[in-house]
């Protein structure tokens, strides 16, 4: 099978990874993804993190399974080429800043024009109004102004970055599940749309459900507690770092007496879930008893114990270690192939699996300009139309 979003059709005209991110996932599931790229510099993530034959680990892993058109849209005849190639495309997907592509004559209003069943997605910073609509926007802006920074902190110590890019990711699996709902609403006879996302209230959104918790509900009379998750740290033992959820009573029980402090869990005041939710003294406790003792114990041993008691826990991997995991390889999570530059490459494969509609990982990630000729060759380019556009520098 091809995947279930076989024969749709994406045009990606963004960079760097909140878009290619999400036009990858359609990708993988099955679309046809066209990456058009500006001559010279191409995509920024084809420069920065760790490269081999002009290739980076970052470029790769949010453009596989793509083809590669380079177009200067620059002029308007880079600009034509583009209003021409829209028409046989399902989805168009740009993170310009806010009114770039109008001023360009390829926005929303215009496209839909020639193109009335077109998806236009649209990804933004800050948004697409407001003081901070037009500022240029990376992942550590983000965090920090829609309140991950903040959150991965308390009141005695300096806010602090994910060390990864999270708020782009995050905005990237925004962007596909709006893409397939509007998709769908197209199939039922809504049309083609516009859809707008910014990375803000893509973070602000995923943040909120669980990290605002404390302000989520307004008023006086609220009783603010801390949450009971204090004991689901990353925790110090004698040869490495672990972390264990123990929420329900018998899991702390046992967590307490694997530990050798069961006088904690036999504590009246921390004897269910709601007490140790509540009693001020719960994560005090916890943190000068239970955590020291923790500090004793190795930790694959440890969170062995843990787990065959069926309380969750885990020993921290790094990165450069999960090909060894058990359930990583188990799972298939992690895979390894050639691609034609970078040589041997190891990638993730697509989370989601379905049963009727399979579909292999997409193709490595193309050169710059690879498929160039192919692309415009279906739009109806013949060679020396082709030709002509190279010796002009609008595509290469």
């Amino acid at each position: 099978m091809a995947g279930p979003l076989s024969g749709l059709r994406v045009l990606d005209l963004s960079t760097v990874v909140s878009g290619p991110m999400a036009t990858m996932m359609l990708a993988d599931q099955g679309a046809e993804v066209v990456k058009l790229e500006a001559p010279g510099l191409g995509d920024l993530t084809r420069h920065v993190t760790s490269q081999r034959g002009g290739m980076t680990a970052l470029y790769l892993a949010v453009n596989r399974g793509k083809q590669a058109l380079t177009l200067d849209l620059s002029g308007e005849e880079g600009l034509q080429v583009l209003r021409r190639l829209v028409v046989d495309f399902d989805v168009l997907v740009q993170n310009f800043r806010p009114g770039v592509v109008d001023r360009m004559g390829i926005g929303y209003a215009a496209l839909r024009e020639s193109k009335p069943d077109l998806v236009y997605l649209s990804i933004s910073g800050f948004g697409f109004e407001g003081p901070l609509a037009g500022l240029p926007v990376y992942d550590n802006l983000i965090q920090a102004s829609a309140g991950f920074a903040a959150t991965q902190s308390d009141a005695s110590a300096a806010p602090t970055l994910i060390r990864n890019l999270v708020c782009d990711k995050l905005t990237a699996l925004a962007a596909a599940q709006a893409l397939c709902a509007a998709l769908v609403a197209r199939e039922r006879g809504a049309g083609g749309q516009h859809v707008t996302l910014s990375m803000l209230d893509a973070a602000v959104a995923f943040l909120w459900t669980d990290a605002a918790s404390d302000v989520a509900l307004l008023g006086e009379d609220v009783d603010t507690r801390e949450t009971p998750l204090g004991n689901a740290g990353i925790t110090r033992f004698a040869d490495g770092w672990g972390t264990a959820s123990a929420l329900s009573d018998e899991h702390f029980r046992g967590l307490c007496r694997i530990f050798g402090v069961p006088e904690v869990a036999d504590d009246p005041r921390f004897a269910s879930l709601q007490e140790r939710s509540s009693h001020p003294d719960f994560l005090r406790v916890y943190r000068e008893k239970v955590l020291p003792a923790a500090a004793t114990l190795p930790v694959l041993e440890t969170t062995e114990r843990l787990q065959a008691e069926g309380i969750g826990a885990a020993a921290v991997v790094a990165p450069a270690d999960l090909h060894r995991s058990p359930q990583v390889i188990a799972n298939g999570t992690l895979f390894e192939r050639e691609h034609p530059a970078a040589g041997r490459v190891r990638e993730a494969h697509p989370a989601a699996h379905f049963s009727s509609t399979p579909a292999p990982p997409g193709g490595p990630a193309p050169l710059p300009g690879e498929h160039t000729d192919t692309v415009l060759a279906r739009a109806g380019y013949g060679p020396p139309e082709i030709q002509r556009l190279r010796a002009a520098g609008i595509v290469s």
